[in-house]
């Protein structure tokens, strides 16, 4: 029975898990990004590997249903290579960053080919590896420049508007960044990769905090020990241990909880507006998902090996690269690895059953 982490007034449970090995249909193949859309859509977008090349979105939704295939390997208009994040517009456009040929390819929510922008180098407004992408509520589009270490702001046709970050472990700087989002308030958030971190920017740029130091402990809130009466803390308050490993996405619900995909660690780590640890999700998916499950059906000699089989370590998260939670608070979790995706959900104001005994 899957289980049910309780903290600070809220509950987070597994639900459910989605996809199944396919370069293309029904399943994904090296999820690298999810997004949630209207109406209960998700756009996953499909890596793939070098020698199969297999660069694709799938539009699908949270329920199993496929919808469409969108876009197609190669360099031409309306393919990609190395998709490195997606983000939609205010009219469900779908921008996805091309790492290969540092560019933003454009679609609409129906697949149909809208154009693309970007130049590959280091001066302003131009790309080098260009990862994960956000909106803020002006439209305005906040690219993750990798391997130049640094955000930098465009409108959504391309024109450049502003530009942070150098390589480098202080505060405001940045070490091969990856996934970004951005709150309901417009505050910018950002994997710092390289420095095992989550840093916390305005729209503007400003530093405001940093998640995160670099670690594998689970993140449970140190405990206080005794002399004389007097608690001490090792020098830290309660609640703020946590560590990352190579943290690749982060996603901020619409009360601020953070949730960060630690993918050096192949586990969730979900904190509150103020940074303190609430729960570690590591992933439950004891049963495959339905397109899973209709393939090993058709396999007999896969069940009967599955039979023998140890499976805990496939119930597991297995790097998370993603996350994304929708506004119905399910949490919806990219694993590059294990070509799926794992869906849990978070009950606000949960209270404990009371018996009477």
């Amino acid at each position: 029975m899957p289980t049910t982490q309780i903290a600070a007034g809220r509950a987070f449970s597994y639900l459910d898990c989605l996809g199944k090995l396919s370069l293309s249909d029904w399943g994904f193949y090296h999820p690298i990004d999810v997004v949630h859309g209207a109406n209960e859509t998700l756009y996953v977008a499909n890596w793939g590997i070098e020698f199969i090349p297999s660069a694709h979105i799938t539009k699908c939704t949270v329920n199993h249903q496929w919808i469409a295939d969108i876009g197609s390997p190669g360099t031409g208009d309306g393919q990609f290579q190395w998709p490195g994040g997606l983000a939609l517009d205010s009219e469900e456009n779908i921008y996805v960053t091309d790492q290969s040929i540092h560019k933003i390819v454009i679609f609409d929510k129906d697949g149909a080919f809208l154009g693309k922008w970007g130049e590959a180098g280091s001066r302003e407004g131009e790309l080098n590896r260009p990862s994960g992408i956000a909106f803020d509520k002006e439209d305005n589009l906040y690219v993750v420049d990798t391997r130049n270490h640094r955000l930098q702001k465009f409108s959504k046709e391309g024109k450049f508007l502003a530009a942070w970050g150098e390589r480098g472990g202080m505060e405001g700087q940045l070490d091969m960044p990856w996934g970004i989002t951005i709150d309901g308030q417009g505050n910018v958030y950002v994997a710092d990769w390289g420095n095992n971190r989550v840093q916390k920017f305005t729209l503007d740029g400003e530093y405001l905090t940093t998640f995160g130091r670099a670690g594998t402990g689970r993140g449970e809130a140190l405990q206080p020990h005794s002399i004389k009466g007097v608690y001490l803390w090792g020098g830290q308050k309660p609640n703020t241990y946590r560590e990352l490993n190579r943290p690749s996405g982060v996603a901020v619900d619409k009360d601020g909880d953070v949730y960060i995909a630690d993918w050096g660690n192949n586990r969730v780590q979900v904190y509150g507006p103020d940074g303190s640890y609430l729960v570690t999700l590591i992933g439950e998916a004891r049963q495959p998902s339905p397109w899973a499950q209709a393939w090993i059906d058709a396999n007999p000699e896969y069940t009967t090996a599955r039979a023998r089989a140890n499976l805990e370590p496939e119930w597991r998260l297995h790097r998370p690269v993603a996350v994304t939670v929708d506004d119905d608070y399910r949490i919806i979790i990219a694993e590059t690895q294990y070509m799926r995706l794992q869906v849990y959900l978070k009950e606000v104001e949960y209270e404990d059953p009371q018996f009477n005994l």
